[in-house]
């Protein structure tokens, strides 16, 4: 029994009434017929009692009544689910979401945005100019850290995705180690570690950034990092490593005593990650905008100390 062998015995069953039962479903009473006898052969017994004062469901008729109400009623659940799902737009996004602040916010929005009827979001395939990919037109987003002005000088829209605060690690025996917090302006004269990766050179370009507003430029030591791992066992030594409070894994080092994390207050003492995409899809994006509005919100009552 397919689905509209279904739909035809449902509405013979509710009018008990061939001709009836026809005029509905579009058909003639002769096809009519022909379906409901070709189904009492399949289920090889009688559904319906015809005589000259009408027609009445037998006990199996009434059976199969019930369970293809069930049956079109899902059926018709389904295919409204699937259209819906087709006509939202698709959002396809691209980089660095190893990051658990972004990974999250992402997932989050992810499910808003279909539960919402938004827009469908998935990941596009990883590579390694993903940039290059939102210019292309072959990837919607790209989530990174990025230097808002330099994303002006390329005509690229952008949104803030997820803000943190900052920390300054130092060791344990730093002169900044005593102090319960500091500005970006006690930094002047520190020598920052500059990490050198796809991950960390667009942060450092915001700290750069932070630098010249508080009239100076920052010091660094460059150091190589294509891992997380390289990235927090790197040696210290006199210097300052500037991240995001949030990090899990420089929690979990600061919980050794070994190094000290002080909290970097004041204004503009953020890194964000930015939502970045082609000014001309502006609009078609706007969904998946305000899906991240509503996510945010989410995170934010649940967990207000992870996002700034």
């Amino acid at each position: 029994m397919n689905i509209e062998q279904a739909r035809e015995f449902l509405a013979l069953s509710r009018c008990l009434n061939f001709t009836e039962a026809a005029e509905q479903l579009n058909i003639t009473q002769p096809a009519l017929s022909k379906h409901i006898i070709a189904l009492e052969k399949e289920f090889n017994c009688r559904l319906l009692d015809r005589n000259r004062r009408g027609v009445n469901l037998t006990g199996p008729g009434k059976l199969l009544f019930q369970s293809a109400t069930v049956m079109v009623e899902e059926y018709d659940k389904v295919k409204a689910a699937i259209n819906e799902l087709k006509a939202q737009a698709t959002v396809r996004l691209v980089g660095d979401l190893q990051d658990e602040d972004d990974s999250a916010l992402a997932s989050l929005t992810a499910v808003v945005a279909r539960q919402n009827n938004l827009a469908t979001i998935v990941l596009a395939p990883a590579c390694d100019d993903p940039l290059k990919k939102v210019m292309d037109g072959e990837a919607d987003i790209m989530i990174s850290y990025a230097d808002p002005e330099y994303l002006d000088e390329q005509g690229l829209a952008h949104v803030p995705f997820v803000t943190r605060s900052l920390v300054a690690v130092v060791n344990a025996d730093h002169p900044l180690a005593a102090r319960e917090s500091l500005h970006w302006e006690d930094l002047r004269g520190q020598t920052l570690l500059k990490f050198v990766s796809d991950k960390t050179n667009p942060a450092w370009l915001q700290f750069e950034r932070l630098s010249e507003s508080c009239g100076f430029q920052p010091k660094s030591r460059a150091v190589p990092a294509s891992n997380n791992f390289e990235f927090f066992s790197t040696p210290l030594k006199n210097d300052v490593l500037i991240w995001k409070s949030t990090e899990r894994n420089l929690g979990l080092l600061l919980d050794t005593g070994r190094r000290i994390g002080v909290p970097v207050v004041g204004e503009g003492a953020r890194l964000t990650s930015y939502a970045i995409f082609k000014q001309e899809n502006r609009e078609q994006l706007e969904p998946f905008v305000q899906a991240v509005k509503e996510a945010r919100e989410l995170l934010n009552a649940r967990k207000p100390h992870r996002q700034g």
